[in-house]
């Protein structure tokens, strides 16, 4: 019997709260510890091994949990200060920043644009994604200022 008190506390409070929000339970597939996803109606989804819980980065962990690949990982990675996460109140509709494990968006610090996970998720072509990528650093630089001469006659 596997003890998931015991496994939840070997990780960190984030890690453990994000595995409460997707209500994920202990299971053995083929002599691995997943953290699955179990349905009433459906096959139980396993989402990471135990030794990814431990090992990964939280935002890795999200990201799976998106189905992002390893580049839209890295590059957010890279770039998080750049970013802030957040989710959106169902109430206001506003995006509140909040903690990583608990994130739906990352909003551009300096920009205000957002980006949905689950947007994110759809884009399949990794030039997609670099052109993405292209534009959010171009909108990072500050715009050019005209410089007006004042023709003294």
């Amino acid at each position: 019997m596997i003890d998931g008190d015991q496994l939840l506390n070997e990780l960190s409070t984030e890690k453990q709260r994000l595995i409460k929000k997707f209500k994920l339970v202990p299971k053995q597939v083929e002599n691995k510890i997943y953290w699955v996803r179990c349905f009433a109606n459906r096959p139980d989804h396993p989402y990471a091994t135990h030794r990814a819980f431990r090992r990964c980065h939280i935002l890795e962990l999200v990201f799976s949990f998106y189905d992002l690949c390893v580049a839209k990982m890295t590059y957010f990675r890279q770039n998080l200060h750049l970013y802030t996460p957040c989710k959106q109140d169902y109430r206001s509709g506003k995006l509140e920043p909040c903690d990583l494990w608990d994130m739906e968006f990352l909003r551009m610090n300096n920009t205000d644009i957002a980006i949905d996970l689950r947007n994110l998720a759809e884009i399949s072509e990794i030039e997609v994604f670099r052109t993405m990528c292209r534009w959010l650093e171009e909108q990072k630089r500050p715009p050019l200022r005209m410089v007006h001469s004042s023709n003294a006659s």
